[in-house]
Order: C-alpha cells, then structure tokens, then sequence
C-alpha cells in the first residue's frame, strides 16, 4: 500500500479536531498561557530582526512543539517546556534555515512549489520535538517523507480554522490566545497520525468512528 493510500487520508478531519478539543480540556488554561506566553517572545525577538529570524525563531518553534505534542498526548504540559528547544539550538537552528531556504527557493520559482515545500516540511519540528538527538537535516528529510501523499490532506485541514481565524478578529485578536493552542494541537494529533498510520485516539483497534463519512456507507 502506497503513502498516498494509506488510511489516515481517510481519517476526518473533525475527528481530529474533536481528539484536540478532548486534549485540550482541563488544559485551556495553559495552553492559553502557553501561546501568550511563545507569541510574547516571538514578537519580542522579532523586533531584532537577525535574533528573532535566524536564531530565536527554530529552538522556539521546537519548544512550542514539544509543547503542543505534552498537550495533545494528555500528558502533563509545563510553559516551561515553551523553551526545551533551546536544548537543540544547533540542530533546531540549522532545521528552521534550511526550512526557510527551501521555501523561499519555492516561492522564488513560483507560488504553487513553495506551497507544496512548506506542506512537505510541515511536521520538522513535531520531528525535532519528538526526537532530540535528531539532526535538522534528517527531520527536514523525515518530514519530506512522512508527508509523501498527505499534503492536500494537511492543506485541507488548515483551511478548518479559517473562519475561526475571522471570528477572532472581531474579539480584537484576544480569542487567538485560545484559538492557537486548539490549531497547534490539532496540528499535533495529525502529526501523530501520519506518523503512526492511524488516528491518534484509535486505542481500541476500531478504526471506523474515525473515517470520513463517506467511508461508513
């Protein structure tokens, strides 16, 4: 069975989504605090243009990472975990250049291939976060591949939180600090679904409550 027909591209989306929320309950708060407090420091990095770009923004993005993965696992999540990348600054570092090198390169050449490279290396710090001692090279690579018939799938996905994106607007951007935490460890539980092969909840081996719902008539 080839990447592109493997079960998660039949997985729905809202059971992703709903495993996210479920995650998340009891942990709104600190996933709230957790956002406020990444977003504070990215923007604060990022008022110094080469600090924030290229060396705060992959140790970060890392930390947030492991974060959201604490979160979506149901284990315990510590804003202290915000920071654990930093454990991996020269790999995270070289992951997050290397990342923007090639998507850049994409968008240079034309809009659709920098899409389709961001899609491919969606999941490097989920990787990064999952596996310390990995090289940021191998988790762009691992990525790459894990990806391999999932980016539209991962395209679609994102495009779930649009208008809870505009819904946020109007609350003067202060429901992004609940919203972010949701799409991050949303994008969590599809992390661990390409990873693994199957839904993230699917503890039970009953693999049918997770289908799209044209894959139950």
């Amino acid at each position: 069975m080839t990447n592109s027909e493997q079960l998660p591209a039949k997985i729905s989306h809202a059971s992703l989504t709903v495993s996210a929320r479920q995650a998340l309950s009891g942990n709104w708060g600190i996933g709230a605090l957790g956002s406020l407090i990444y977003l504070a420091v990215a923007l604060a990095a990022g008022m110094i243009p080469i600090v924030g770009m290229f060396i705060i923004s992959g140790p970060l993005a890392v930390g947030f990472a492991f974060f959201t993965l604490k979160i979506s696992r149901e284990n315990n999540a510590d804003v202290e975990h915000i920071f654990s990348g930093f454990q991996q600054f020269g790999q995270a570092l070289i992951a997050y250049l290397l990342y923007l090198i090639a998507v850049m390169a994409g968008f240079i050449l034309l809009v659709i291939p920098g899409i389709i490279i961001s899609l491919g290396l969606s999941q490097t710090f989920f990787i990064m976060a999952d596996k310390p001692n990995i090289s940021g090279v191998d988790a762009l690579r691992e990525s790459w591949d894990i990806m391999d018939g999932h980016k539209a799938n991962y395209f679609v996905f994102s495009l779930r939180f649009i208008g809870w994106s505009i819904l946020c607007i109007l609350t003067l951007f202060i429901g992004y600090f609940w919203l972010f935490p949701y799409m991050q460890v949303s994008y969590a539980k599809f992390y661990d679904m390409v990873k693994t092969g199957r839904h993230p909840d699917d503890l039970d081996g009953n693999i049918s409550k997770h289908l799209l719902e044209d894959e139950l008539i």
